[in-house]
């Protein structure tokens, strides 16, 4: 009988108790879309923040085309305070769950390091792990200004050109919060993140900045981004582009393959001095387009896929090269490592830098070409 008293009072204390204790109404909101940080002085941040604006619409029939969004700035010696002062300019309270983006200057990201500057957004309850990062060339808050090419905010079209971008390129990285300290706080604390670009009012993602222990030390080209992501055994999907015989007064032309997989092995020789790497790289793809080529029998296939493979072995070893002079380890070799043998680790982590960089890398990859898309194994041009 007990029992069931007390089964009574917790289910009428249950109906009458519901509630949040910390409701907010929608009114009393500010709904960030995405920020850009800039250190305008040692010690002083500016924080630009995108917000949407209800009630806009993209445009209206014999209406005038209003904008989605508003621009604040505040500025700060700290994150958390300028955050707070954004309530100062719009007299809304600062909601983060729905932020896309975040955008830091290169010139901050040489100076901070990227986990202490972005430590609000990892303690606060609101914003969301998988918030994207972007490295800036020049400030970060100009971005906010530019007017973007379809969807209605620049931060949602910053946000679906990394995604759209590692699946369709393979020339940029999708990285985000989570990512970031997770790479971050590793054994080899390396990363590369998107590089952002203005061109003539529009945005784009050239390449990658290079990421060394919290701070930025410099950046990779498009297809030097390809190369770090495939030997990181990360990469989706792109093009190859071959190039054709030169011949003289004729400009070069370029065929293309479109690769539909990559898979990539790393096997370090431990026992070897200096160490030996052996990078297994094979690619998966389809003939997207033939300039000079023939592909008619299989002696032609056969040549085409060894022209192929030693142009691919080329650009990988001289990507590889490059960090190596950089001492940066980009590609998880030092955490496959740990993985593996973690004894070992401790003896190597403390010099691991210069023991990249003297290390010797054998690679050699395969290529397999399932069809040329057509019946037609030669250039379409030709007769």
């Amino acid at each position: 009988m007990k029992r069931l008293q007390l089964s009574l009072i917790l289910l009428i204390l249950s109906i009458t108790q519901t509630g949040c204790w910390n409701r907010v109404e929608l009114p009393d909101k500010g709904f960030i879309m995405g920020v850009a940080i800039d250190q305008q002085s040692p010690g002083t941040l500016k924080l630009s923040v995108q917000l949407y604006r209800p009630g806009q619409k993209a445009g209206g029939q014999g209406g005038k085309q209003g904008t989605s969004f508003v621009n604040i700035n505040t500025r700060s010696q700290s994150v958390f305070d300028a955050v707070r002062d954004i309530t100062l300019h719009l007299g809304r309270k600062a909601q983060w769950s729905h932020m896309r983006v975040i955008i830091i200057d290169d010139k901050t990201a040489k100076r901070e390091n990227l986990i202490s500057l972005l430590e609000f957004f990892y303690r606060d309850h609101e914003p969301r792990l998988n918030t994207k990062i972007l490295i800036s060339e020049g400030a970060a808050s100009k971005f906010l200004n530019i007017k973007p090419l379809i969807e209605q905010t620049v931060t949602h079209q910053l946000n679906r050109m990394q995604e759209s971008g590692e699946y369709v390129t393979g020339k940029v990285p999708s990285i985000n919060l989570l990512q970031l300290a997770h790479a971050l706080k590793s054994q080899v604390p390396n990363i590369g993140l998107p590089l952002a670009s203005i061109k003539k009012d529009i945005v784009i993602l050239p390449g990658m900045a290079m990421i060394k222990k919290g701070k930025m030390i410099g950046t990779l080209s498009g297809k030097q981004t390809e190369n770090v992501l495939m030997l990181s055994g990360v990469y989706k999907s792109g093009i190859l582009q071959v190039p054709c015989a030169k011949r003289a007064k004729d400009a070069e032309n370029y065929e293309s393959i479109e690769i539909q997989s990559v898979s990539t092995k790393l096997k370090p020789e431990l026992k070897s001095a200096p160490l030996t790497v052996k990078a297994f790289v094979r690619i998966r793809g389809n003939i997207g387009e033939l300039k000079c080529t023939k592909l008619e029998k299989r002696e032609d296939l056969a040549k085409f896929d060894k022209k192929v493979r030693k142009l691919v072995e080329k650009q990988l070893q001289e990507t590889i090269k490059l960090t190596q002079k950089e001492k940066i380890d980009l590609i998880g070799l030092g955490n496959q490592i740990y993985r593996n043998d973690p004894k070992l680790w401790k003896v190597w982590k403390k010099d691991w830098d210069k023991r990249y960089s003297e290390a010797k890398f054998e690679i050699k990859v395969d290529i397999i070409i399932g069809n040329t898309l057509t019946v037609v194994g030669k250039p379409v041009s030709a007769k």
